[in-house]
Order: structure tokens, then C-alpha cells, then sequence
């Protein structure tokens, strides 16, 4: 069985509406027809090159990832350029290859929501507005009593990491976390979960005056990497297409779909 192209992209767009993307992003279609049938899904963060040949030999003719495949302009084709190698194989192998960004990160369901869910904090509301009744990244609160270190290692362990890098002091109790899956630890994020109460903050690709600025604003601060803040979507996105096409087959990619323990 097989389903037209447009309506599973219609579908993922009303978990991640497109005019929920920031203005920079690249989000939607990037190769393919609307009208061709899809019967194999495969799901990935990112689609490298060794995506594709995943999907070539699992017989996918989709690809749906979060990281866009195509981010800037391209000027022109020439093989000698990654990109233009990878739409020229996806072509030639008839792989449609769409990605949801931004929109993911910011809609209800997405990447935010999916980490405030796997950490069960609770009372979960929105961390910076990102338009009109929309927010990047997430807060709440802790389930259970812990100190700064035993929440570390718990989301350690949830996060599926063999470590983590995180600053603060690992006596100190914590009872609200603010969240941002991917990279968000800017400045303004981290006074926004200040001042939310947040005692602790979680993100990916954490700097050396990231670090600073928390600790300045009394942040306890916990790396949980940009691959494993957003990696945990992948099986969310199979879950959630399954449930409406279930006559097509969705997979998880065994590369780029799952934590770095199996590595």
C-alpha cells in the first residue's frame, strides 16, 4: 500500500505548522513530488550521506529528518559540492526528502515538548515566546525531590549518554528546570529561565561563557548535547505518522535515529 506524498507532509504540518519557522529556517519539501506515492518512511535527525544510502537499501522512498537538508541557496550542481552530490543520489533514487526545523522545535508535540516529557516535569509551560501563544523551549517542574547532581545523572540516563559535561553545585536541591533542545542557550533564554524560577537549565552545544553567564544568574547548567536533546523526536515522528498511514511502513533510522549508547 502507498499514500500520496502531499498528504503525509500535509499531515506533518499540522503537528509543525511551516509558519512556525523562524524567518533563517528552511522548512518543508526539499526534493521531491507532491504527487508521488510513498509506501517506506525513513526518519532521521539529519540526512547525510550515509542516510541516504540507508534508505536506498531499506527501500524507503521518503526521508523526513529535523535538521533541514537543504539550509542555504544553492548557486548551482556541481558533484564536486556534498549537497549537490546528495540531491542528485535522492533524485536519482526517486527518495522524496523532507524537514521540519524550527517549526518542530517550537510546536506542541515537538522536540521541547518530547524532552519535557522524557525528563516527567511537570506543570510544563513555555519558555520564550516565539510568536503569537508560542514558545521556544520549555519549563517545569521536577518530579521528584534531588539535588543538582542526582537530577544530572537522571537526565543522564534518560538522555541515553555515557556522560555529560554540567556546572553548578551537585548539592544544591533543584526544583524547576527550563529546557531547549538543539542549541538554545543564549543569553536572553538563560535570563528568561531565571527568571521563571528555574534552578536548573538544560540545552546542547554549551559554551565556555555560557557556562559563565548561568552561573552568574545562579543557574545550575547541564549539556545533554545537541544530538541527544534532539534525537528523541525521531521515534515521535514514526509514532505519530504511524498512527494516521498505517498501511505505509516507518522507520527509524539505525544511523542517525537513536542515542550515542550503540555507538
Amino acid at each position: 500500500m502507498s499514500v500520496r506524498l502531499k498528504y503525509i507532509t500535509e499531515y506533518i504540518e499540522e503537528l509543525a505548522p511551516k509558519y512556525l519557522a523562524e524567518t533563517w529556517d528552511n522548512v518543508g519539501l526539499m526534493v521531491g513530488d507532491e504527487n508521488t506515492e510513498v509506501s517506506k518512511i525513513l526518519v532521521a535527525l539529519d540526512c547525510r550521506d550515509e542516510i541516504l544510502d540507508e534508505a536506498i537499501e531499506k527501500g524507503a522512498d521518503m526521508i523526513i529528518t529535523h535538521h533541514p537538508f537543504i539550509f542555504k541557496g544553492i548557486k548551482n550542481m556541481d558533484y564536486k559540492m556534498p549537497l549537490a552530490r546528495k540531491i542528485a543520489k535522492a533524485v536519482k533514487n526517486d527518495i522524496a526528502i523532507y524537514s521540519a526545523h524550527t517549526n518542530l522545535d517550537i510546536a506542541e508535540g515537538g522536540t521541547n515538548t518530547v524532552l519535557a516529557r522524557l525528563l516527567d516535569l511537570e506543570n510544563t509551560e513555555g519558555l520564550m515566546p516565539a510568536g503569537e501563544g508560542t514558545f521556544l523551549g520549555r519549563t517545569g517542574y521536577i518530579k521528584d525531590d534531588m539535588t543538582f547532581g542526582e537530577f544530572a545523572l537522571y537526565t543522564k540516563e534518560k538522555l541515553g549518554a555515557d556522560s555529560l559535561n554540567i556546572n553548578g553545585d551537585l548539592n544544591r536541591k533543584v526544583k524547576k528546570a527550563g529546557l531547549c533542545t538543539g542549541k538554545g542557550c543564549d543569553m536572553d533564554m538563560l535570563v528568561t529561565a531565571a527568571e521563571k524560577g528555574c534552578d536548573v537549565y538544560i540545552s546542547g552545544d554549551i559554551g565556555y561563557h555560557d557556562a559563565q553567564n548561568a552561573e552568574d544568574l545562579g543557574l545550575c547548567l547541564i549539556d545533554g548535547t545537541h544530538y541527544l536533546t534532539e534525537v528523541i523526536v525521531v521515534p515521535e515522528i514514526c509514532r505519530y505518522i504511524k498512527e494516521k498511514f498505517k498501511d505505509i511502513e516507518v522507520i527509524a533510522s539505525e544511523i542517525n535515529g537513536q542515542t550515542l549508547m550503540s555507538i
